[in-house]
């Protein structure tokens, strides 16, 4: 057994031991603490299984010492985890799920940042609440991720939370950023990677993509608020300098990384990296042009992520994660029946497994941009009013709508 897998043995022993012990737990929520750091290993959503420990450690650590204001969000996360597991029924225990949010939610609105241990907390809580709503939820993900961001902002930005920290911040950036791309807004933060060639435990290679990302929601938010020709002339041309730097963008592999890696992760890893880097082309190219203009570019860029997803699927024997917002930002490219109705089937391969509401949402969306695309030929799915996300009264009364209202 290597050192590493021990510290990993005795770090989340201690806590799976920690929770049979801790008196002021139910059956019921030790049981589902357990399922997170004493049975066997739940599946994680991390890019690669490799990453799993990493992610189960991430989990551990902080518990203990921060256990009053973590418990609820952990349990909200158990509880989607569990209920995703073979034989696991997603809409089981909704309830539940909504009520340990609902805590979560008070606990990460009362949590003071007077130093960079309380970021880390912060973003501890807002990591595993932000997918617990989304794996449970689907809706009002993109408010918390801004809050937590937000908050955490000064000590991000002054590299003073440790490394560690960086796939959580990564996670709560680009959720927040599929949400911004949707209704054209700029997003919390704009995030650099602390290292080249690092493999985030999410997004892979991709993550330096992320601050382009960021740039194309300010400028689309500009767009669409811009009133002068002069200001939108200067856009259009900061729309070029992005695009010449996502061209010629190209992931950097870590040292060993084709030693390291098996040939099924780095299938998977460079896939990733690819259709981000092609799904931000085609958002640019929509920037600049409406549907029925220039379409044969915008159908080349989605062919090609739907081949890369495909392929990759095909001789990994499993789906690329993390690819929810390139595989939407082609899906609206297609007209094609037959084609449509193939990436409606695949909706479940390639938006997230950890979120059954989103997929369905997000088929419901794609079917309304079909629609609008076919009936005014010349639109833009940014500009429409069908937005991916659940209908709000479907969660109930149990959310606090408005608990990040500033």
């Amino acid at each position: 057994m290597s050192s590493r897998s021990r510290f990993h043995t005795q770090s989340v022993g201690f806590v799976g031991s920690w929770v049979r012990d801790t008196p002021d737990l139910s059956p019921e929520e030790k049981e589902l603490l357990g399922f997170l750091f004493v049975d066997s290993q739940p599946q994680y959503p991390v890019v690669s299984p490799r990453f799993q420990y990493a992610e189960q450690e991430s989990f551990a650590g902080p518990l203990p010492a921060a256990w009053p204001i973590l418990k609820d969000a952990y349990l909200a996360y158990a509880c989607v985890l569990r209920s995703l597991q073979p034989g696991g029924n997603p809409e089981a225990d909704d309830a539940s799920k909504l009520r340990y949010a609902t805590s979560a939610m008070a606990a990460l609105r009362s949590l003071p940042i007077a130093n960079p241990k309380d970021a880390e907390l912060c973003l501890t809580l807002g990591f595993a609440l932000a997918l617990s709503v989304y794996g449970a939820i689907g809706v009002g993900v993109s408010d918390i991720c801004h809050y937590c961001l937000s908050i955490a902002r000064p000590y991000i930005e002054a590299a003073a939370v440790v490394p560690e920290m960086e796939p959580r911040i990564s996670v709560l950036v680009l959720l927040e950023t599929m949400e911004c791309i949707v209704y054209r807004r700029t997003p919390t933060l704009r995030i650099q990677p602390r290292a080249p060639g690092v493999v985030d435990r999410h997004l892979g290679l991709c993550l330096p993509l992320l601050p382009y990302y960021y740039d194309l929601c300010s400028v689309s938010h500009s767009l669409a608020n811009s009133t002068g020709a002069t200001h939108a002339v200067d856009l259009q041309l900061r729309l070029g300098e992005i695009r010449a730097h996502v061209e010629k963008w190209q992931p950097a592999q870590p040292e060993g990384f084709l030693r390291e890696y098996s040939t099924t992760e780095v299938v998977q890893l460079l896939a990733q990296a690819r259709v981000y880097r092609l799904a931000a082309l085609l958002m640019i190219h929509r920037l600049q042009h409406t549907f029925g203009h220039d379409d044969g570019q915008a159908d080349i860029w989605s062919h090609e992520v739907m081949m890369e997803l495909e392929l990759a699927q095909q001789i990994s024997g499993h789906p690329v994660r993390f690819v929810a917002l390139p595989f939407i930002i082609a899906a609206v490219e297609v007209r094609d029946t037959a084609e449509r109705e193939k990436v409606l089937l695949n909706v479940n391969e390639h938006v997230d497994q950890l979120t059954p509401v989103v997929q369905k949402a997000t088929r419901t969306f794609l079917a309304r941009i079909w629609h609008e695309r076919d009936a005014l030929i010349h639109c833009s799915w940014l500009d429409s009013i069908h937005k991916p996300c659940v209908v709000l009264d479907s969660i109930g009364p149990s959310l606090p709508r408005d608990l990040f209202n500033t």
